[in-house]
């Protein structure tokens, strides 16, 4: 694992998200009670862009299908999809650290 700068801690609105490019990867930046959260951008069900989703406490939803993520886990909180067709899965995250105001995530 490599950690890479991402952002300073200005840069995520308290209890928002943003999107962010690391080394060619979409990275989802969330912030919720002073922690910060991170996540593969791309939904796992049909690659719809979290940072348009919404976020309501540590959940984000997807905004093309309805597919909902624990920010803190990836783990699927809600799924999508019908018996035959693609369903979600957990969103890839990566570890969060703070330093002198700039975010990092090990990649």
């Amino acid at each position: 694992m490599v950690r890479k700068e991402v952002c300073g801690t200005d840069d995520v609105p308290a209890g928002g998200m943003r999107r962010f490019e690391v080394d060619g990867k979409a990275v989802l930046m969330l912030e919720r009670g002073g922690r910060f959260f991170a996540l593969e951008n791309r939904c796992s069900h049909m690659n719809g862009d979290l940072s348009k989703g919404k976020q309501k406490g540590f959940v984000v939803k997807c905004p093309r299908h309805g597919a909902e993520y624990d920010i803190r886990t990836g783990e699927v909180i809600k799924n999508v999809g019908w018996p035959l067709l693609k369903k979600a899965k957990g969103q890839g995250t990566f570890s969060v650290s703070v330093q002198d105001g700039r975010l990092f995530i090990e990649i």
